[in-house]
């Protein structure tokens, strides 16, 4: 599969929204590489300074954490505050407004991410694992009353599927062949090879009522078109709010607030603010603040990529030392420190696929000094920088200027790598020029920040396949015939059997912890931050922060 520059930038946008691995945007040529529009780069020469290592990260934060239960009276309404103004597109839909309006076959357990029923009651999956079949609810009705049928799910997957279609990617499809309804409530998937992890991927979108949508553009839907199945009813769309009552009907049972008001506002710390004054009952932040919080570690990663196509890091035992060498707890910023998840791997811990058995090399800087020693690399003229060859070892370490956790800990990396001999130029810059650069392989280090799928199936990481500078996603260049057998293996799993998916997945990250093509950091956290007990709230890592809307509200 091959997918360009532009179509990556985007999909690293989206993919927070969307939870799903999107496909590639058909005829989008790679853009001139130009800082036309970027600052100017100079490496980093401020002093290093010394960073205190008296705090850790916290083990792993529970996939759900409810906020306090304090009694109060039920609630009427409630103001949510959201940042930026909000896409009328389908699929690039903000997430409460998508989780408000919208339903899924399946769900997203909000414990450790497994695929439950939605709207689909039970689904099978052949032998082979190329034929998936879901079978819907019968007591599902559109905002508008008419029935949901197999038909809208047809529409939905073949609409979403068409490249001819000009949207943002909703999902991996893969090498889909056939979907057809074989009844009103009968739907059936169709590949031509095994891809157990397109039930992943295709079961978790938003399905679309064909009634309203089948002969209108899905790119700026009108009010009247943005009907779905969810536990809200779109009320009014206006340029500064959008309102919602509840679906008293909802097939998952009514929630408990009547009305609901998404505000939007131009920057978080004006939702922040919004909050502090009362303007707003709630709102999605990155950093805590005074109030009711409930955390979540958010479904993503921040790693020190290393390009294995260049020396120094073509070289495993560097790349082994560097990660024995980097105390991974004292990189996170300070904030984040207490509900930040440290990784061994490119998944949470709590995550159903992780068996655990994924180990870096741990902190330990005589290990990474012995290391880098045997590759050659010693400080033979006592400047405090090793040498091979007579050429110092200095690298490039690119990072983001518009994520707000990177500069701090790409400048925390840096003064680590120096403590080792490594000589880092620290080269900051925005998303645009980052990402090019990382996905051309044009870095020797490279500050990562990814969003992790809901599906174990990592190719687009690790598979040799995308390791094609410009249009593939394995942007470190690291491939290895034993992840090769096992992406191969995890997706022709018969009947995609989960457990036996996990055990086909184990021997890859296994492998990828021991190689370090990446050195993986933390997941950082984000807070559903309110002025007042809601009951109800239980942000998950898996299924999101608004996956349980017809549970807030009414006495916790």
């Amino acid at each position: 599969m091959k997918i360009s520059i532009p179509f990556f930038i985007l999909f690293c946008v989206l993919l927070a929204a969307c939870d799903v691995e999107p496909t590639a945007v058909p005829n989008s040529p790679p853009p001139a590489i130009t800082n036309a529009s970027t600052r100017v780069i100079q490496p980093t020469t401020a002093p290093l300074t010394a960073i205190p290592n008296s705090t850790r990260a916290s083990s792993p934060a529970p996939a759900a954490s409810p906020l306090p239960t304090t009694r109060r009276e039920p609630r009427d309404s409630i103001t949510i505050a959201g940042v930026g103004a909000p896409s009328r597109e389908i699929t690039a839909l903000p997430e409460f407004i998508s989780r408000a309006l919208y339903d899924s076959l399946l769900r997203a357990d909000s414990r450790d991410g497994h695929l439950v029923p939605g709207l689909a009651e039970r689904w099978q999956v052949s032998d082979d694992a190329k034929t998936f079949t879901f079978f819907l609810r019968d007591d599902v009705k559109w905002h508008d009353g008419t029935p949901l049928t197999a038909d809208d799910v047809v529409f939905t997957l073949q609409a979403l599927s068409n490249p001819d279609v000009r949207i943002r990617p909703a999902a991996d499809f893969g090498p889909i062949e056939k979907i057809s309804a074989p009844n009103s409530r009968t739907v059936s998937i169709t590949f031509r090879e095994a891809y157990c992890a397109a039930l992943t991927y295709i079961s978790t979108l938003n399905i679309l009522p064909k009634h309203l949508l089948e002969n209108n553009a899905l790119t700026d839907v009108a009010n009247e078109n943005l009907v779905g199945t969810g536990p809200l009813i779109l009320k009014a769309w206006d340029q500064n709010q959008i309102t919602f009552t509840r679906n008293a009907k909802y097939w998952d049972g009514a929630a408990g607030i009547m009305d609901w008001t998404y505000r939007i506002f131009e920057k978080e710390i004006d939702a922040r603010n919004a909050v502090a004054r009362g303007q707003a009952d709630l709102a999605l932040t990155s950093t805590p603040m005074t109030g009711e919080l409930a955390p979540r570690v958010a479904n993503e990663f921040f790693a020190l990529a290393m390009n294995v196509t260049r020396a120094p890091f073509d070289d495993v035992r560097v790349r082994q030392a560097l990660a024995a060498g980097i105390d991974r707890s004292v990189v996170i910023p300070e904030v984040d420190r207490a509900d930040a998840e440290l990784l061994n791997t490119s998944l949470l811990s709590a995550f159903w696929a992780n068996s655990q058995n994924a180990r870096q090399p741990a902190f330990d800087p005589q290990r990474a000094r012995q290391l880098l020693t045997q590759a050659g690399w010693r400080d033979t003229d006592g400047d405090g920088i090793r040498e091979k060859d007579g050429k110092p070892l200095e690298v490039t370490l690119w990072a983001q200027t518009d994520e707000p956790r990177s500069e701090e800990t790409s400048q925390r990396l840096r003064a680590q790598l120096q403590a080792l001999g490594v000589r880092a130029i620290l080269k900051l810059t925005d998303r645009t020029l980052f990402l090019t650069r990382l996905f051309l392989q044009e870095y020797d280090l490279a500050l990562a920040n990814f969003n992790i799928p809901l599906d174990p199936d990592q190719r687009y990481f690790w598979a040799a396949s995308e390791d094609d500078p410009g249009f593939g996603l394995n942007v470190t260049g690291y491939t290895n015939a034993q992840v090769e057998k096992a992406l191969a293996a995890g997706n022709g799993v018969p009947r995609c059997e989960p457990t036996a998916r996990k055990t086909a997945y184990a021997p890859m990250f296994q492998q990828i912890a021991q190689d370090v093509p990446m050195l993986f950091l933390f997941a950082p956290p984000e807070y559903l931050a309110a002025n007042a007990p809601i009951g109800g709230i239980a942000p998950s890592s898996f299924a999101g922060n608004f996956w349980n809307l017809n549970e807030w509200g009414g006495t916790p």
